[in-house]
């Protein structure tokens, strides 16, 4: 009897799977185009999730003996029991799947697509990266059930700058901005006063045109209370508009320098407005008159951020507010009260409030950063807020630490803040690192919780030498466990390519905080070159597999790193050999870098291109060091470096003096070298050496001559400059 029973459910089940209905797609007559493209795609994922054809059916009424994907206000809606909302905001759409049939419904040009992406990962689609995406192979497809459901993006304009979203496919099935939309809807975007009134044309001759930065004019902004710079910038911009027409964004903004205008016409305006943002809306204001069909967007950034009195927007006027100063250990609100209390000031004077937020470590991209528990809280209060533009900065095209999870991540968030983050982040978890998700999420849980029991400081421009999250002992655990899941999965490409994301930044915290740890830097020196190079080429090789090219958005490789890192041990051998004892100074340092401790100049720790670390500062000084000289052995040779980082007011010294004592009372020169300084970008370090007859030696003295406020061609000419200097050297 059991087993008749058995035989029987299996017929019957077999008959059910042959009578399942055939899945087609129904697009009423005269479709639009937003709803015959999303039809395609679908039909595309479609084929092959089964493996079959699927048919597009163009026609008042469906067939019968399919089940039926209907798109749009199709004639067979009440056939099924549909009821479609009468209309839907741009990006929105509408989902219902009931009676083996399921209706989607879009608004705009890209609603009925996003609609179509949406009833793909019901389906089980994933599409986790550009590289990496998960189509189910299900041969008796059936469309599922779903209740009524209409989705409105929390923001109406999404745009993500990570790597993944530079790919049109991901951008599209996440719901952003594409970059081909981007760049169609934008006809100039941020910092613009540089295109739109340059420097180079106007300044030699027009200086009034250009910021009075309180000593001389300034080519680094404009005089915004200057009614010619006005109209040059309105000529511009008409000039502009016609190249690109059919754009829809037009930024009138400022440069990206602090070296705003304090004349004393400016300097009223902004005493009157409370803040120079007021003078910027005045400005921009009267030029949006001009051009009334267009939306012009300007930036409240830094000494902008904080919003005006007694003035709005225009009504085609846009405010893009940049949270770059944020800590990002916290969250805005309970972290960033200051930017808090901008966000909600801005959103009471305009609907037109875009956020530029900033989701990555900029000065080093393979850093650790653990920010997660930042991301939606952030969201939530924008969205809270009345924000209707967010534009997320991640590391534009090049791929970073968890890159793909965080733009993963926050591309569901920015179309639905109150999403379940857990779900998110598990759901690719298990699609993207499989039995590792347990090894990855331990790792972020480490070290958020570092981060959360610390100080709480996480700044995007920071260095692992400066986080106090990163201990020595937690990353030696994370490099064990998550190098035995290397190991284990050794033969295993795409998994090796994945983890690299994780691995390759342990790899260079440790790397980089054995540059100032005097234990692990001893043990280091100790190294033969090559054992020290196999190590650095695991990490450049872990790099290549991860995607990773540059290590910031100076555009620095992987390579040209592992070369700096042996020069860098081969300069720290050479200066464990100097003899110099004690150092001191006769105008001090400034304390803001080094502590302005005098012994860093013979601390034997060389500086490289970062002046937070391993350097000595002046501002606006000269350096004048005395150093003494151990030893009975003859002198022939001194040393000291300096470097250059213009964009930081960070310039060589104009002279370089050095002198010998042999009694360290009476000095004579032994060198004196001048220094051109132009107008160069970049980071450079320079080495000054003296060689000379050996000869007995008591004490050093190195003069450097700082240029004392920035040059005249710089941005930010007139105020005070830096002279960096390292490693005052004696052989």
């Amino acid at each position: 009897m059991r087993t008749l029973v058995f035989f029987l459910l299996c017929c019957l089940s077999t008959l059910a799977i042959h009578a399942q209905k055939p899945v087609s797609i129904a697009l009423r007559p005269g479709a639009s185009e937003p709803e015959t493209r999303a039809a395609n795609v679908l039909r595309s994922y479609l084929q092959q999730i089964t493996g079959q054809p699927v048919p597009l059916q163009s026609a008042e009424k469906v067939p019968d003996g399919y089940a039926p994907v209907l798109l749009g206000k199709h004639p067979a809606l009440q056939q099924f029991g549909f009821q479609q909302p009468p209309a839907l905001p741009d990006d929105a759409f509408f989902l219902e799947g009931k009676n083996g049939a399921f209706l989607i419904a879009g608004g705009g040009d890209m609603g009925a697509e996003y609609g179509v992406y949406t009833l793909l990962e019901l389906l089980g689609c994933r599409k986790y990266s550009p590289r990496d995406s998960f189509i189910p192979d299900i041969k008796n497809l059936q469309l599922p059930a779903y209740p009524p459901a209409t989705e409105i993006p929390a923001f109406p304009y999404r745009e993500l700058h990570y790597e993944p979203a530079f790919d049109e496919g991901w951008a599209r099935w996440h719901k952003l901005k594409t970059r081909r939309n981007k760049d169609a809807d934008w006809g100039l975007f941020v910092h613009t006063f540089q295109h739109l009134c340059p420097a180079e044309r106007y300044f030699a001759e027009h200086p009034e045109y250009f910021a009075w930065n309180g000593a001389q004019r300034s080519p680094g902004q404009l005089c915004l209370s200057n009614d010619t710079v006005r109209q040059i910038v309105t000529d511009a911009l008409r000039e502009k508009i016609r190249e690109k027409p059919d754009a829809k964004y037009w930024s009138v903004s400022q440069n990206d320098n602090f070296d705003y205008c304090k004349c004393p016409r400016c300097a009223a305006a902004d005493a009157r407005y409370g803040s120079p943002a007021g003078t910027l809306l005045a400005f921009v204001n009267k030029i949006a008159a001009s051009f009334p069909d267009k939306t012009l967007s300007t930036l409240a950034y830094q000494y902008t951020r904080q919003a005006p009195k007694g003035i709005k927007p225009a009504k085609n006027v846009s405010v893009c507010l940049c949270s770059i100063e944020c800590n990002r250990g916290q969250s805005i609100e309970d972290g960033c009260t200051d930017f808090a209390r901008d966000v909600r000031a801005w959103s009471a004077l305009t609907s037109h409030l875009m956020i530029w937020d900033y989701v990555v470590q900029f000065r080093s991209y393979v850093s650790p950063f653990p920010n997660w528990h930042t991301l939606q809280p952030n969201l939530q209060f924008f969205r809270q807020n009345g924000v209707n533009m967010v534009f997320e900065q991640g590391s534009g095209r090049d791929c970073s630490e968890f890159s793909d999870m965080r733009a993963y991540l926050l591309a569901k968030l920015m179309w639905n803040p109150q999403a379940n983050m857990d779900s998110i982040l598990t759901d690719f978890g298990d699609g993207y690192y499989g039995s590792a998700r347990p090894a990855i999420w331990a790792y972020i849980h480490r070290l958020t919780e570092a981060v959360l029991k610390g100080d709480r400081q996480l700044t995007i421009y920071n260095i692992p030498q400066n986080e106090p999250f990163l201990d020595s002992a937690g990353l030696d655990i994370m490099n064990r466990e998550l190098g035995q899941l290397l190991r284990t999965h050794r033969d295993d490409s795409v998994f090796i390519n994945r983890m690299m994301g994780a691995y390759t930044p342990v790899l260079f915290a440790r790397m980089e905080r054995s540059k100032t740890d005097s234990t692990q830097l001893a043990t280091m020196l100790k190294w033969p070159t090559a054992q020290l190079d196999r190590n650095l080429r695991a990490f450049t090789d872990g790099c290549a597999r991860a995607g990773i090219r540059n290590l910031h958005e100076g555009g620095y490789t992987p390579d040209q790193y592992r070369l700096d890192y042996l020069a860098f041990v081969d300069n720290m051998r050479r200066a464990a050999a100097s003899r110099t004892t004690s150092v001191s100074l006769t105008i001090p340092a400034s304390a803001t870098y080094a502590k302005g401790d005098p012994n860093e100049l013979i601390n034997r720790r060389i500086g490289e291109t970062d002046y937070r670390y391993n350097w000595l500062g002046f501002q606006g000084v000269d350096l004048q060091a005395t150093a003494t000289v151990g030893g009975t052995e003859p002198v022939s040779t001194i040393q000291v470096s300096f470097l250059q980082d213009q964009q930081s007011w960070v310039f060589f010294p104009e002279k370089v003096v050095f002198e010998i004592s042999p009694d360290g009372q009476h000095f004579q020169q032994v060198l004196e070298e001048n220094i051109v300084i132009r107008a160069e970008g970049g980071k450079r370090v320079r080495l000054v050496e003296a060689r000379f007859d050996p000869q007995p030696v008591r004490a050093v003295r190195v003069t450097a001559v700082n240029i004392k406020t920035c040059p005249a061609w710089h941005t930010c000419n007139g105020n005070p400059c830096w002279i960096f200097a390292d490693e005052v050297g004696v052989w």
